[in-house]
This record gives structure tokens, C-alpha cells and sequence, in this order.
């Protein structure tokens, strides 16, 4: 990718879901590039004011010592909130599916603060409870929650490797009560409904099959969160890490995408 007089080499390697691997190649890559950016793994759940620590993430980030390694948090909180500003078309009180608040909670922070109905999908979702709660609920029942549950492995919450396309048809019910579905994309594609008539999704990562998809089940309107390059959205830690290339800091990211035309983006699926 060209930013003004810089180019960038952004290269994807994935793991398979498998840490050890994650670590190998965080460690051969160590000191050889300006900035690695981290998928599938958080350094922390954030809820509210307060962190908790991902086991796996905190292993992974200690695998690293000369490059700057990032897991997507700068970008999803001063760049992925600004996407609400783009969801003036709908009513005021439409209703919001986060489908993990903790790996999206400024996304939802916002959302709320718009003025919609945020459902927090992360029992649901990571937990394969068939259960939503509003965002002050899902705070209270997480701070009390997330010193045992931040133990839980990874594999066990999040879709990894082949995982990732295998669609299992759950939580249709949640789906149906949302008109604005947001956050991670594994986690809706994971879960993909064989309908989503009219809804507005709000997320990053997706290939131009995978937009194609959003459209065959009857997406209105697409919000990438991240730029589109040669087709594919970046996810968030990759985004970070280009940032990081550049020399910015997360309190500056919202100044240099706008520089390069890398803000939220609205895209029509539905003519």
C-alpha cells in the first residue's frame, strides 16, 4: 500500500489457531519489521474503565522485544467508534448487536452514546449461552465474571483456523431483534443467520466473497471499519500496526486515516 512518499508491505501469516506457532513466528519476526500486529488474540478484555488480562494474548506479547506489537485496541478505540457517525439513517432507538463487547466495548460505548439499544452478544457468542444483555447489565455481570472467565482458552471462545467457515446457525433470535449488527467478523460469519433482510453491519476483515455473502442474505448496507486494499478489509491489528509503521500513536490515529481516507466507510448492498 502507498501512504504519500511511504509504501507498505503488509503480509497475513496465519497460525491455524494454534498458539505455539503464533509464538515461533512472533519470534522469528522479532527485530526484522517495524510493527506486528496481533489477530485472534487479545492482550485484554476491556469493559468500562477497567482491563482484564488475556492469558494467551499476555504469552504471546511476551514473545516479543525489539518490534512494536500491537493487537488492534488503538485502533478500535479512536478509529472503529466513528463508524456511528455513519448510521444516521436509522431511527433513533434502533436496536445494536455487539456481538462481544469485550473485544469491541468502544464500539458499543459509542453506539449507546448515538442513541441505540446495544445487546452485548459475548455469552452468546463466546460462551454458546443463548443469552443477551444490555450493556449496563453485561458491565455489572462482567466485572463480577471476568477474573475467573478471562482464564478460559481461547480456543474455546473464538473461531480459529478452518473454524472460521463453518457457519452454525445459532442465536437467530438475536440476530432478528438487532437492525445493526457489530464487531468481530469470525464471530458473525461464524454464526451467519440464512437471513439478515435489511440489516446494517458494522465490522472489518472481509473479502470480496465474503461481502458477496452479506448480500445473498439480505445485508442493506455494510460499514468496513477499516480501508479496502486490492479487495480485502484489514483487520484492526493489521491496521495498528501499519499505523505503527508510521511512526503514530493511537491518540493520532484518527488524524493520519482521515489523511489517507482510511475512516469507517458505508457501502450499499441492496440496490
Amino acid at each position: 500500500m502507498n501512504c504519500g512518499r511511504e509504501t507498505i508491505l503488509l503480509e497475513r501469516r496465519g497460525c491455524n489457531g494454534c498458539i505455539d506457532t503464533a509464538a515461533r513466528f512472533l519470534r522469528e519476526l522479532d527485530g526484522r519489521v517495524d510493527a506486528l500486529g496481533l489477530g485472534g488474540a487479545n492482550f485484554f478484555y476491556q469493559l468500562g474503565s477497567r482491563r482484564y488480562p488475556c492469558p494467551e494474548g499476555q504469552y504471546l506479547y511476551r514473545q516479543v522485544k525489539k518490534t512494536p506489537l500491537v493487537d488492534g485496541s488503538g485502533w478500535k478505540q479512536w478509529i472503529e467508534p466513528l463508524a456511528v457517525r455513519l448510521l444516521d439513517f436509522l431511527p433513533f432507538g434502533s436496536t445494536a448487536l455487539v456481538v462481544s463487547v469485550l473485544d469491541r466495548y468502544w464500539l458499543a460505548q459509542a453506539l449507546q452514546f448515538k442513541g441505540f439499544k446495544v445487546i452485548a452478544g459475548d455469552a452468546a457468542f463466546g460462551l454458546k449461552l443463548p443469552l443477551g444483555f444490555s450493556l449496563s447489565c453485561f458491565r455489572l455481570l462482567g466485572h463480577l465474571t471476568m477474573p475467573l472467565l478471562a482464564h478460559l482458552p481461547l480456543a474455546y471462545l473464538y473461531p480459529h483456523g478452518n473454524g472460521q467457515q463453518k457457519s452454525y446457525l445459532r442465536f437467530n433470535h438475536l440476530f432478528t431483534r438487532a437492525k445493526i449488527i457489530a464487531g468481530d467478523w469470525h464471530f458473525i460469519r461464524h454464526n451467519l443467520p440464512n437471513s439478515l433482510e435489511g440489516k446494517v453491519v458494522v465490522t472489518s476483515g472481509t473479502t470480496p466473497s465474503e461481502r458477496q455473502l452479506l448480500r445473498r442474505v439480505g445485508v442493506f448496507s455494510l460499514i468496513t471499519t477499516t480501508p479496502i486494499f486490492a479487495g480485502f478489509s484489514p483487520a484492526a491489528n493489521a491496521m495498528e500496526a501499519v499505523m505503527t509503521a508510521l511512526g503514530s500513536v493511537p491518540e493520532q490515529f484518527a488524524v493520519l486515516a482521515g489523511d489517507f481516507g482510511w475512516l469507517p466507510t458505508l457501502h450499499l448492498l441492496q440496490e
